[in-house]
């Protein structure tokens, strides 16, 4: 079934809670963690989303921001510059998968 995600829920169980002006800290890469396992398992169970590429494509980019920042903390490195382009990427496809829960 299709409307088994609701944007409710992509927004608040799927997507990190981060700020383009934030620091990187343990605490957001706690959240991107909880937030890519998530959905990854919500992915792969899903016959109807796993077929669907902006939900891989989401999926994908959301776990390549959760690596970026931690790379990021494990060098020391806790300014949001170094995960601007992730970040950007993964905003995009989140605005595409909104809409197409959403029509």
């Amino acid at each position: 079934m299709m409307n088994d995600l609701s944007i409710e829920e992509f927004k608040v169980k799927y997507f990190p809670k981060y700020r383009e002006i934030d620091e990187l800290t343990y605490a957001i890469l706690d959240n991107v963690k909880h937030c890519t396992d998530s959905f990854h398992e919500f992915l792969v169970t899903n016959k109807f989303f796993k077929s669907v590429t902006i939900f891989v494509e989401y999926d994908n980019a959301l776990f390549g921001f959760y690596k970026q920042v931690e790379r990021c903390l494990k060098s020391g490195k806790t300014d949001s510059s170094n995960v601007v382009m992730q970040w950007s990427a993964l905003c995009q496809l989140r605005i595409s998968c909104l809409k197409f829960l959403g029509g």
